[in-house]
């Protein structure tokens, strides 16, 4: 008689479903998806000191598959986030679908139920969160917030003052998945010409051809410069793309080629962005390297910054904002934004991040640096410990009562002592 070890598996198509299900509810597979996030986990932080935290956190957490040296040797491990997807199928169907229901493991299904909500959390700030900055001086106001990392190509018409108007965006999707040796041609309908990217770098610099460093690169020579791409900067937000630009007529006119540095971009709220100009018949142009930006749907006004060094020092002690935030059909609102206190609102998260400019002396006039953050999961992972935590008080106080209840009942059946 054969045992149930000794019995084949049956792997025909109707007992496909079985499978997966005996699959994904295993304790094994549980074991060894939390051995491998305490591998990843540890990988990650590791490689922050060589990638930086961005690039540590896309390729370690935010990946499917990654490859990675291990004691020398190259191999290929699944990323954070399919072992997060791995360990909510497997939360989910082994400890909640699959496990008997009875009212002594109320406690446990309501704390996996809180876990379960903290890894969904993870994947929505994943999927739909945002993140960017707002700078502003005391006196200014803004409603517009940029990226820090993503760059993107505009063209904007101007008036005849030199005033922007609409712009034609090629965004920084596009541009990021650009080789150094690729090229391509944008044919944009509201323009009456052509847009060629050449030589796109993620972070280069312009230097003269005069410099000795200027005969190793290679690549187009314009008013004496050439860009010279660099290695990518630990921190992307330090990061400054460049690339060369070509702008052809559609009439048959003289191309007209420049090239392009995000080094020129204003860091400092109340500089402007100098870009490229051109013209094109009558109509005057511009071209320049952008930060991604976008708007909420309210402004917030600087009123005062409130910024404290230490005795005889020029680190920090203490810096703060007090804002007022404008809202169409709301009063103004006069607010607070400290290092610990954001301010929440309409789906928004402002932080008080930052300052500058960099260098600044005591009496200095500063401005203001608010990280701002748009994520649908802001408060669930306070909402998915209080689950938890309720889960397991409940358990505590199952098992208290059970424990009081078989130890009067033992107390019960032995006889009293003579």
């Amino acid at each position: 008689m054969a045992t149930p070890s000794s019995q084949k598996i049956d792997w025909s198509p109707q007992n496909w479903p079985r499978h997966f299900y005996r699959f994904f509810t295993s304790f094994k597979l549980a074991t060894v998806v939390l051995v491998l996030m305490t591998v990843v986990t540890l990988l990650g932080t590791l490689g922050q000191v060589e990638h930086g935290l961005h690039a540590a956190k896309e390729k370690y957490f935010h990946s499917f598959f990654f490859t990675d040296k291990i004691f020398g040797v190259p191999v290929v491990l699944p990323g954070g986030l399919i072992l997060m997807i791995v360990l909510f199928l497997n939360m989910t169907l082994g400890a909640i679908v699959k496990v008997r229901k009875r009212w002594k493991g109320a406690g446990l299904l309501i704390s996996h139920i809180g876990m379960l909500m903290l890894l969904a959390g993870g994947f929505v700030t994943w999927a739909f969160s945002t993140d960017g900055y707002m700078a502003l001086y005391p006196g200014m106001s803004s409603n517009r917030v940029e990226s820090y990392r993503e760059w993107q190509l505009e063209i904007l018409p101007l008036s005849k003052d030199g005033v922007a108007e609409k712009a034609w965006i090629y965004p920084a999707e596009n541009l990021e998945t650009m080789r150094s040796d690729e090229q391509r041609i944008i044919h944009a309908e509201s323009l009456p010409f052509d847009v060629v990217i050449n030589g796109y770098s993620p972070n280069a610099t312009p230097i003269p051809t005069s410099a000795p460093m200027a005969a190793g690169v290679t690549g187009k020579e314009i008013d004496g410069f050439k860009l010279s791409p660099q290695k990518p900067s630990k921190e992307a937000e330090q990061n400054l793309p460049g690339c060369f630009l070509e702008i052809r007529p559609r009439d048959g006119g003289a191309p007209i080629e420049a090239m392009l540095w995000a080094g020129s971009y204003r860091f400092d709220p109340r500089e402007k962005p100098m870009p490229f100009t051109f013209k094109i018949g009558d109509q005057l142009y511009g071209a320049i390297l952008m930060k991604k930006s976008w708007t909420v749907p309210f402004t917030v006004k600087l009123d005062e910054f409130i910024f404290e060094r230490h005795p005889g020092i020029m680190t920090a002690r203490n810096y703060e904002s007090r804002v007022t935030r404008f809202e169409e059909g709301q009063p103004e609102k006069p607010l607070e934004i400290k290092m610990n206190e954001p301010m929440r609102h309409a789906g928004f998260t402002f932080f008080q991040e930052s300052f500058g400019p960099s260098g600044s002396q005591p009496g200095d006039e500063m401005f203001s640096q608010f990280a701002v953050a748009n994520n649908p999961a802001d408060q669930w992972p306070l909402y998915s410990l209080i689950v938890t935590g309720v889960g397991l008080g409940v358990h505590f106080l199952i098992m208290l009562v059970n424990f009081t209840t078989r130890s009067r009942q033992r107390h019960a059946k032995t006889p009293a002592s003579l």
